[in-house]
């Protein structure tokens, strides 16, 4: 199976929120054709699927060349997923015929929770399943903290079933863990088809494991939003290419292993909406160097 290329719209997430359907089309611009879309809009604070119904953003797809892949969506980290209503959710999605819906960050600090928080994927994920859509969490370094002689991302999974929670690992964060990303991603095998990418800045290099310094300080249990303010910076990552990132190594094992499906751009750099078009196109020019197994494939086909 041949890698493809997309970008999580995240990258342009200020962009987005000003003008969504003039961003998707500069998104297209940059050379994508894959895409993964957010439900949020967080620079009103509000959902994009409530102003732009779905036919309208079906339609703009189609027009700009671009295939959403997956969407990152759902209730706010920490309220029950459960009693979320995911009805217009799965509803909206099916009709841009995108079938791959991720939680872009889930709350668990202990042994406990994470049991908990297990059973409750493990129950929606199946009835996503059941309704023909796959279930994903997204990654971030928490989820990695220790407990006992495992973490809670180990619990997570061997707590679910891999039919009803997939895993879209976005693999700098796993390195800001102290983790080892394709080591997991061996673990997670088809498990895992979607991967986030943007580059660990240099500063970092020999020190990315934040989770050391959270244990040794007993913040564990801080809020999430707390955790992240005190332990990581904007500036922890930089345009593909400009960091410390094994691109090379590390996308030949991937293209070995040969289950990630698509490969997706996050860039988080800060720059003006000129520059960050031009990064976004850029990170795609090395992604496409390093992913592909020509080292100079196209950005991403419209199979789904």
């Amino acid at each position: 199976m041949e890698m493809e290329l997309g970008i999580h719209v995240f990258s342009v997430y200020r962009q987005l929120g000003k003008e969504y359907l003039v961003t998707l089309s500069k998104i297209a611009e940059a050379g994508y054709t894959n895409v993964e879309l957010m439900g949020f809009n967080l620079v009103s604070n509000s959902s994009f699927r409530e102003v732009y119904p779905a036919l309208l953003v079906c339609r703009a797809l189609r027009e700009f060349g671009l295939t959403a892949v997956a969407a990152h969506d759902g209730p706010i980290p920490g309220m029950d997923i459960l009693k979320y209503d995911w009805s217009q959710t799965v509803s909206y999605y099916d009709a841009l015929d995108c079938r791959r819906i991720v939680l872009p960050s889930v709350v668990m600090d202990s042994r406990d929770s994470a049991l908990r928080l297990a059973e409750k994927l493990d129950s929606l994920g199946g009835r996503m399943k059941r309704g023909g859509f796959a279930l994903y969490v997204h990654n971030h370094a928490h989820e990695f903290l220790p407990s006992g002689d495992t973490t809670l991302f180990d619990l997570l999974l061997e707590h679910t079933d891999p039919e009803h929670l997939k895993v879209e690992l976005d693999v700098v964060w796993a390195l800001r863990a102290g983790a080892d990303p394709l080591v997991l991603l061996e673990k997670l095998g088809s498990r895992c088809d979607l991967i986030h990418q943007k580059d660990l800045s240099h500063a970092l290099a020999g020190q990315a494991n934040m989770l050391e310094a959270v244990v040794r300080n007993g913040d564990q249990r801080l809020p999430l939003l707390e955790l992240y303010e005190k332990y990581s910076m904007p500036g922890d990552f930089t345009n593909l290419g400009e960091g410390c990132f094994p691109f090379d190594t590390f996308y030949e094992r991937v293209r070995e292993l040969g289950h990630v499906r698509y490969a997706l751009v996050e860039n988080e750099g800060m720059s003006d909406d000129e520059g960050k078009f031009k990064s976004i196109a850029r990170d795609l020019k090395w992604l496409q160097h390093y992913a592909t197994s020509a080292g100079s494939g196209a950005a991403g086909s419209k199979q789904q």
